[in-house]
């Protein structure tokens, strides 16, 4: 019977296992197996002459698409590797929780890590929360649909203001008082910012209007201020601002002939 191979970085592979169960023992037939599983499937990972993405995000239609353009942007970079967990194979782990164990493994051995988010439910939320209190939050980048955070020297102009407006009024998790509240206190930077609106007009203008953007959280937008004040918090609102929000993100650069 042939011996299972071993990765040359298995100490930090099984490293990564540690942190993902908080220090729980695995016993010596699963660790041989997450061992033989990341020598199946993670080389290109950790090859060191080439930069690998692990890329985040909904896996349902139709944000799976977005997610997949990233991925595909990204791998047209010489010596990129992009991936989705999704498209590796499962670890045959019974006893464990796996995707635990394959987001610590994929997020400790990438070189960076983008996440696109579009909403304030599902699994990438989880994820949003994991990257911005680990260790991975500092090769982390967040690729948010319509975010807009409304301090000062992001009020540029009246349209900032209705966006900013906007996702006070879409955020999840917030009553209308507290709404009608952050609304004044956005009015009162506006006004500072040398922009003519009131907190009445701003409302009048959200009831007339359907509002075409995404509602998040009051937690996931501290989160997405915080990559912001990193320079790390990468907004988008139509897919070919996403494409290029994608091609700002660091690593390896664009082919010439493309420029």
């Amino acid at each position: 019977m042939t011996t299972p191979s071993v990765p040359p970085n298995a100490g930090q592979i099984m490293g990564a296992v540690r942190r993902a169960l908080r220090n729980v023992d695995v016993t010596p037939t699963e660790a041989m197996d997450i061992l033989s599983w990341a020598q199946d499937e993670l080389p290109a990972i950790y090859e060191r002459d080439q930069t690998a993405y692990l890329v985040l995000g909904s896996y349902r239609s139709p944000y799976i698409r977005r997610v997949r353009s990233v991925s595909d942007r990204l791998n047209r970079r010489y010596g990129t590797y992009a991936f989705l967990i999704g498209d590796l194979d499962d670890i045959d782990v019974s006893r464990l929780p796996e995707f635990r164990v394959k987001f610590h493994l994929t997020a400790a051995l990438a070189d960076y890590i983008t996440t696109v988010i579009e909403q304030d439910a599902g699994g990438e939320i989880n994820e949003l929360g994991k990257l911005s209190e680990t260790e991975y939050f500092r090769k982390a980048y967040v690729l948010p649909r319509g975010y807009r955070w409304d301090t000062e020297s992001n009020l540029r102009d009246r349209e900032d203001v209705l966006a900013a407006a906007a996702q006070i009024e879409t955020a999840t998790g917030a009553d209308e008082e507290t709404k009608q509240s952050e609304l004044s206190k956005l009015v009162d930077r506006a006004t500072a910012a040398g922009i003519d609106v009131t907190v009445e007009g701003l409302t009048e203008w959200l009831v007339d209007h359907d509002l075409a953007v995404p509602s998040y959280s009051w937690v996931q937008l501290n989160d997405f201020r915080l990559f912001e004040l990193q320079d790390r918090c990468c907004p988008w609102l139509t897919e070919d601002e996403l494409v290029e929000r994608t091609d700002e993100l660091p690593g390896s650069p664009r082919p010439q002939w493309e420029e």
